[in-house]
């Protein structure tokens, strides 16, 4: 035994020791998750230049089905969060809670001839110790439970290198996740799509073109159907052979039932965003900007709607690696409710759940702007550090408060200031082993004078511990 196994070992055996001598300690969920990972790690230390070499040679990969290949393949994760002040629903409970997540995705990837590929993908989504039930989010999309459904189910055509149509339940993100988002953060995931994709990829352009419906996860259905709202159109294209990322997109959002309210009365929605984001990279800098305008109509209203991001970095040649990011965010709001103008930005299709606007999920792309500072360290290769800090306004006073795209709180006269508050995220992500990853973090919001001026506000916490296989 070299010296990190017996370092690991020892480690191990106290903190083992520490786990079942004392009984108050497996009360809650994060000391148990600290143990399971605690116990594999002398293994995973000890195995793991074995493991990485058998990965060559999977027995579950490669499999021949006469002129067929089955490719096997998938994630399990199991995620703890306490909660104090605040829920996927709403802020400022009154209550605190702390419950477990798990997420087990299995892939099936068939590749026949004549350049036909069928995948499918079987999610598990289980929720324990949580104080909702299924029937608080129906028939709306459950975000926590949905047992054993089918998340993907595509067939893919490639006639030629640079061609490939993909008809069935997919997930579609592009970018930044800001416009096309699957949000995975979340346990059952934000966006899986009942979709036709079209992808044209060569030397010079990465060009998509789809048509869809996002599916509503619903524990009670088998399998899960898509929305009976809007149906996407969309373009996002990558231009390449450039000193820098050039996505441009246009999307369709449109919904002929007759249900969207506005100002003016109910109508159908017919939302167009166009727009175009930049990325790139000089020497120690990164920068990049996500520019979207929307117009079109609103139930009986006209949208004149706009959402942007900016963001510039910067990598210290120093010890951990420093790398410093300035972003600020904007989503247009309304600062008119009687006018019959839509000046409220919607999103797109932009994932509620993809921590692009703090790990707490408090606010959406919707009457916001963000002021936002993260340093990430590298002290190792395997281990990242992350600190960020929020700061939340409304974008206009008249207009609400939005999370995860709807209206949380109101002053339709404008008078409670636009002040939402500050965010504070610290994490933590560990890849012990090629197959086993590791995030953890802790997270408090301070409310600001709107929130004061609105109703409850206290400082409202979250924390989570995380633990990833892939197999």
């Amino acid at each position: 035994m070299d010296l990190q196994e017996r370092e690991a070992a020892d480690t191990a055996a106290a903190l083992r020791q520490e786990c079942f001598t004392k009984g108050d300690y497996m009360k809650s969920w994060m000391p148990g998750l600290v143990c399971i990972i605690v116990l594999l790690y002398p293994q995973l230390v000890r195995g793991d230049q074995e493991t990485l070499a058998a990965k060559k040679d999977y027995p579950w990969k490669g499999i021949k089905l006469g002129p067929a290949i089955l490719d096997i393949s998938g994630t399990y994760r199991l995620r703890g969060e306490m909660q104090d002040e605040t829920n996927i629903r709403t802020y400022g409970t009154g209550t605190k809670e702390d419950y477990i997540l798990s997420r087990l995705r299995l892939d099936l990837d068939l590749q026949l001839p004549h350049a036909i590929r069928l995948h499918t993908q079987i999610q598990d989504a289980e929720a324990m110790g949580l104080s909702f039930s299924d029937k608080d989010f129906s028939p709306g999309n459950n975000p926590y439970h949905d047992p054993f459904d089918i998340n993907q189910a595509y067939v893919e055509y490639r006639p030629v290198k640079e061609a490939t149509l993909k008809v069935g339940r997919q997930s579609i993100s592009f970018g930044d996740r800001r416009v096309f988002g699957p949000g995975n953060w979340g346990n059952t995931g934000r966006y899986a799509w009942d979709a036709a994709r079209f992808r044209y990829n060569n030397d010079y352009i990465d060009s998509n073109w789809l048509t869809g419906r996002y599916i509503i996860h619903d524990p009670d259905r088998w399998p899960n159907k898509s929305a009976d709202g809007p149906t996407a159109y969309a373009t996002y294209n990558t231009i390449k052979k450039l000193p820098f990322i050039l996505d441009v997109f246009y999307v369709l959002k449109e919904d002929d039932r007759g249900s969207t309210v506005g100002e003016r009365g109910r109508g159908n929605l017919s939302s167009h965003s166009i727009g175009f984001r930049v990325d790139g990279k000089q020497g120690a800098w990164d920068y990049g900007s996500t520019v979207v305008d929307q117009f079109g109509k609103w139930g009986g209203d006209d949208i004149r709607a706009y959402g942007l991001e900016f963001h510039l970095g910067y990598t210290l040649d120093a010890a951990w690696e420093p790398h410093l990011i300035l972003q600020y965010v904007a989503g247009s709001g309304d600062d008119d409710p009687t006018d019959g103008i839509h000046v409220t930005f919607d999103g797109v299709f932009g994932g509620a759940d993809t921590v692009l606007y703090g790990w707490m999920n408090l606010f959406f792309w919707k009457n916001l702007r963000e002021h936002r500072m993260d340093l990430l360290l590298t002290p190792e290769k395997d281990l990242t550090l992350r600190a960020e800090y929020h700061y939340f306004t409304l974008d206009k006073p008249r207009d609400a408060w939005y999370y995860p795209g709807n209206a949380q709180r109101r002053d339709n006269t404008g008078s409670s200031g636009r002040e939402l508050g500050h965010e504070v995220d610290l994490t933590a992500r560990k890849k012990v082993a090629d197959y086993l990853e590791v995030l953890g973090g802790y997270c408090f919001f301070i409310p600001g004078e709107f929130i004061k001026n609105t109703g409850s506000s206290p400082t409202a916490y979250w924390y989570f511990l995380e633990a990833t296989l892939y197999f």
